[in-house]
């Protein structure tokens, strides 16, 4: 059971109803809706095992894999003179 980051694309025309029943089946399989986009996008992290089951929902127009990955920050030294 490894949890990835999927985006979701919903068939138009969006409605209520329908980013209710998204919203749920993420929720009630123990996944989290991490970003909302225009036009019916959602950014989702949910098991694995599940997204066959989104997948078949037939709201759903489009589900596949975001990768995300790490930021690196550069590090800044500064050199403090003591007197």
């Amino acid at each position: 059971m490894s949890v990835e980051t999927f985006i979701v694309q919903l068939h138009d025309p969006l409605t209520t109803n329908k980013v209710e029943a998204l919203t749920k089946a993420v929720v009630l399989r123990g996944g989290r809706i991490e970003l909302v986009a225009n036009k019916g996008a959602f950014v989702v992290s949910i098991d694995h095992v599940f997204s066959d089951e989104l997948r078949a929902m037939p709201i759903v127009k489009l589900i596949g894999g975001v990768g995300i990955r790490k930021r690196s920050v550069p590090l800044i030294k500064k050199r403090i003179e003591t007197t």
